[in-house]
């Protein structure tokens, strides 16, 4: 057996501030298994450690699926879980200790999570400053939040504690510039200087200094952040060791991790989709080996990821599988990226650019020196980097693919941008959903407390009739829940905060709106913890001292854990109440979106204005192709054959569920089958 390696600890992590998870120990049932998915949030995914260690007292994952800060959780998990199947004695003791370790305080005053946002030389200023401004808060704090004055001068504080020299050097030019029509008058009047020229030096003196400020802000921002792929960090590791040794940047931080929790040295050979595929069902099995042309179901642990690719402005499932959505890379460019060790899995992995169809760009100079992006045996961490890359604090990553807007003559390779996955799929609660699902998905929300329930830190429907109501973003003062506010739009005051609610609402609309639409869905909310987060927690508070993250951890991520399995986990031979309504409820909709599907269906069938039927189509079908452009698509009289069964047959199914009986479970909202395109 391979063990932990760890160094001298005296007390387990986190003790001395919360309660924190005990080492995992148990052996789930080899057939119990859950699938994982896991939302984006930046600094809030400090809650997910936990919450996977305790389900995965319970259960074995599966299938593991997340974006931005939820696709580094689930690339953890999914090494974690290989690290079990294959034998590892401690695979889940990386992600136990990552709370208290992401909390530890530096000889500089950072903590380590602080340190993994490691930016360029001009970017240094601006990573600080974002520190500074999101240290968090503890309780008292928060309830003492500070509002309109107190707000601005704390900001104006800690910019003025950032970018203190360029102030000070603006505000001396500033000075020198307001005393030179003094210094240059006459030289008896310089011994005695008026009221008006002090005005004027303090004038400038203040002038300088705003100037100076701006100017550093500005400089910082165009050379340390637009310059940098358009954001501060590129995720690589670029500071030197300090006194209490290595500082790894976030891609080197996570692949560590990978690593160690995959069982696997760091100078191994970086743990890869296809090692995922292909690992043992149960500690002592031997391999399964699966490639990509394989169905998923066969895929003894699956992760999946995604970002998005905003040249396309659309999301992207990684590993790849859609062979129309190639995507190619150059070594170099993602030299600042990934560390040696990585890129050179990733080459090794990769193949030239070769063309596939008549569409493509032939192979010649314009595509020589890229490399395809490869899909079963693409490192886990490069995959992850391509999710985590939260605009202004990531770089985007920049990849190649096919621009086949242009003309065929001078069709070529060109570049695209992939930013954060968050930003088009939030919460892919989807990504592994079956009609009757053999076990359930986990799902972790992390959200913000409203004005109800605003005490319960995890929150859960209890009952099938619960947690169909909107969550409500609560700007507009008419809106409050406890009935405070104006009485009528006429006596309420406009407040600058309540336009920057509205703004901010639209924003997360757009974002979110996928997301908040499913998990109001009968057979998705009982199976999605909302994480309700307080003021100052999380986020864009990349700052937060050590006690707040452990706090996180566990006021959120070991509570949401046991509840998923207090819930859903059963008695070994029999199942929980929770999961046994859940696929009740998921046998009901499968009737419901069956029937809602194909009502119409023989009419449809038998329509003849300005068409033919579809049994006639298919007996023309013979004597040409029906598809244009698809050479080949006219089927065999095997295939028609078959065509014409299945047709008849989903008639007879359609007049056996416009027969059928209404359903006893009223579900609300009703959801809709609908075929939709894949990522």
């Amino acid at each position: 057996m391979r063990r932990w390696r760890k160094k001298k600890d005296p007390i387990a992590p986190g003790d001395d501030i919360c309660p924190t998870p005990a080492p995992v120990d148990e052996d789930p049932p080899a057939d119990r298994f859950c699938d994982l998915v896991l939302t984006g949030g930046v600094a809030s995914g400090v809650v997910y450690p936990w919450a996977i260690v305790e389900v995965a007292r319970a259960y074995r994952f599966r299938n593991i699926g997340g974006t931005s800060v939820g696709a580094m959780a689930a690339a953890l998990a999914a090494a974690a879980e290989y690290g079990r199947r294959t034998g590892f004695e401690s695979p889940f003791e990386a992600l136990r200790r990552i709370p208290a370790a992401l909390g530890e305080v530096l000889p500089d005053g950072r903590t380590r999570m602080l340190s993994l946002f490691q930016a360029n030389a001009r970017g240094k200023r601006l990573v600080t400053l974002w520190g500074r401004l999101g240290r968090g808060c503890d309780e008292h704090e928060r309830d003492q939040e500070k509002s309109g004055l107190a707000l601005i001068w704390f900001y104006a504080k800690e910019t003025l504690r950032t970018f203190g020299l360029p102030a000070i050097g603006g505000a001396l030019a500033g000075l020198a510039f307001a005393c030179l029509p003094w210094l240059l008058g006459d030289a008896s009047a310089a011994t005695r200087p008026s009221a008006s020229a002090f005005v004027l030096m303090l004038l400038g003196t203040l002038i300088g200094a705003v100037l100076g400020l701006l100017w550093a802000v500005w400089s910082d921002i165009r050379h340390g952040l637009i310059a940098n792929g358009y954001g501060l960090c590129t995720g690589a590791t670029l500071e030197t060791p300090g006194p209490e040794g290595k500082r790894p940047g976030l891609s080197e931080w996570l692949h560590d991790g990978i690593q160690l929790s995959a069982g696997l040295k760091k100078k191994d050979r970086p743990l890869t989709f296809r090692d995922l595929w292909s690992a043992p069902t149960y500690p002592g099995a031997p391999p399964r080996p699966c490639g990509p042309d394989e169905p998923h179901s066969r895929r003894t642990i699956n992760l999946q990821m995604i970002t998005t690719n905003v040249t396309h402005g659309r999301p992207y499932r990684l590993p790849l599988e859609d062979a129309t959505s190639r995507l190619y890379f150059k070594r170099e460019e993602l030299a600042q990226y990934f560390h040696e060790d990585i890129l050179d899995a990733l080459v090794d992995a990769a193949r030239p650019y070769t063309p596939i169809s008549l569409s493509d760009p032939p192979a010649d100079a314009r595509t020589a020196g890229f490399l395809e992006l490869p899909g079963a045996d693409l490192p886990v961490v490069v995959a992850a980097r391509l999710s985590l890359s939260f605009p202004l604090l990531f770089s985007a990553i920049p990849l190649w693919a096919v621009d086949y807007e242009a003309p065929d003559a001078v069709r070529t390779l060109k570049r695209c941008q992939f930013t954060d996955g968050g930003a088009s799929s939030n919460f892919p609660i989807h990504l592994f959903d079956a009609a009757l699902p053999s076990w359930p998905t986990f799902g972790f929300w992390l959200d913000r407390k409203g004005s109800y329930r605003a005490s319960q830190d995890v929150w859960f429907p209890e009952r099938l009739d619960e947690g169909w109501g909107d969550e409500w973003d609560r700007f507009d003062p008419l809106s409050k829940a406890d009935g405070g506010g104006a009485s009528s739009p006429e006596d309420s005051k406009l407040h600058t905060k309540h336009f920057f609610g509205f703004i901010g609402a639209i924003v997360k609309s757009a974002v979110d709106w996928r997301d908040r639409t499913s998990f109001r869905l009968p057979h998705v909310r009982n199976r999605v913890a909302r994480l309700k987060l307080g003021t100052g927690e999380g986020g864009l508070n990349i700052g937060m001292s050590r006690k707040q993250i452990l706090l996180m951890a566990h006021r959120y991520g070991t509570v949401a854990g046991k509840e998923f399995v207090k819930r859903f986990e059963g008695q070994r031979g029999s199942a929980s109440q929770a999961w046994s309504e859940h696929r009740w409820v998921r046998l009901a909709l499968l009737i419901e979106g069956l029937r809602e599907r194909l009502s119409g269906l023989s009419g449809s069938t038998a329509w003849s204005a300005y068409t033919v039927p579809m049994d006639k189509a298919i007996d023309q079908a013979f004597r040409s192709d029906p598809i244009r452009g698809s050479a080949g698509s006219k089927p065999d009289k095997e295939q028609a054959a078959s065509l014409t069964f299945l047709l008849s047959e989903l008639q007879r199914l359609e007049g056996l569920l416009k027969a059928a009986p209404a359903q006893s479970v009223k579900l609300v909202p009703v959801p809709e089958l609908r075929m939709r395109a894949p990522l």
